[in-house]
């Protein structure tokens, strides 16, 4: 019943199933020992937009391999390219999201309740340097100055390969022009697809950092607080490892990334 009717459950809903169907009564625990024993796994399912097409990481394999073809016409060195991924995220003064321990049952946890904002870019770089600007909104003319921002702080390499999504602002004649000037290769990624952006696993890490502070007091400690624990998760490529070894090592075979990054 439990693999027919439905990929996910929880022990409650079987508690009910068996309940319902055998006219006999577990307790939670008890259904929790059983499914354990039955081989049923218990984890956190990864979320997928509904809209996110089938070949998705076929799509990013062609457009990544699209950049491979206009590098290998010209003179860049791969080995000298900068490579990084791109977006934005927005963070606040007041998060719940932490589950938290303590001895002191029904203890009120004094917050900032007040929604305090910060909007923030970031370049999560495999090769380079990351970066981490605050920015007011996510339009045309910010991501023109990003760009800006990301080629300045490259310009020791020959190039930038700058991977980021189908935001409408990253997508205009505007950002592929002047991207073109900076010498910056753009890869846009197919669309409803943050999975393939391993930079959205960095934001996560950044908001359960802010969820286990007790008190944000303003902007300027959420700005502090942000900076610090970006500039520590975005030390090495533990986040983007996976796609590495699924896209980067595959496609640019000649120039790849090692592991131990």
């Amino acid at each position: 019943m439990l693999i027919n009717e439905a990929d996910f459950w929880t022990s409650g809903r079987i508690k009910n199933l068996i309940q319902e169907r055998f006219s006999v009564t577990y307790s939670k625990r008890e259904v929790q020992r059983l499914i354990r024993i039955m081989g049923m796994y218990c984890y956190k399912p990864q979320p997928r937009d509904h809209r996110q097409r089938p070949d998705h990481a076929d799509q990013l394999s062609q457009r990544l391999q699209a950049v491979v073809d206009v590098l290998d016409m010209g003179t860049k060195d791969l080995t000298q390219m900068a490579i990084g991924f791109a977006d934005e995220s927005t963070f606040q003064t007041y998060g719940n999201a932490a589950r938290l321990w303590s001895f002191h049952k029904g203890r009120i946890r004094a917050t900032n309740t007040n929604r305090t904002r910060q909007n923030c870019f970031g370049f999560y770089a495999i090769r380079g340097q990351s970066l981490l600007i605050p920015i007011e909104v996510g339009n045309e003319q910010t991501f023109l100055a990003m760009l800006d921002k990301i080629k300045s702080s490259h310009l020791t390499y020959q190039g930038v390969i700058l991977i980021w999504d189908n935001h409408p602002a990253h997508v205009t004649s505007a950002i592929e022009a002047k991207a073109h000037k900076l010498g910056i290769y753009l890869v846009n990624l197919p669309t409803y697809s943050p999975n393939l952006n391993p930079i959205e696993r960095l934001w996560k890490v950044i908001k359960r950092r802010l969820c286990e502070v007790d008190l944000i007091a303003n902007v300027a400690v959420l700005n502090q607080l942000i900076e610090d624990a970006f500039n520590e998760a975005s030390v090495g490529c533990s986040f983007a490892k996976k796609w590495i070894e699924d896209f980067w090592n595959i496609i640019f075979w000649k120039s790849p990334i090692p592991n131990s990054v």
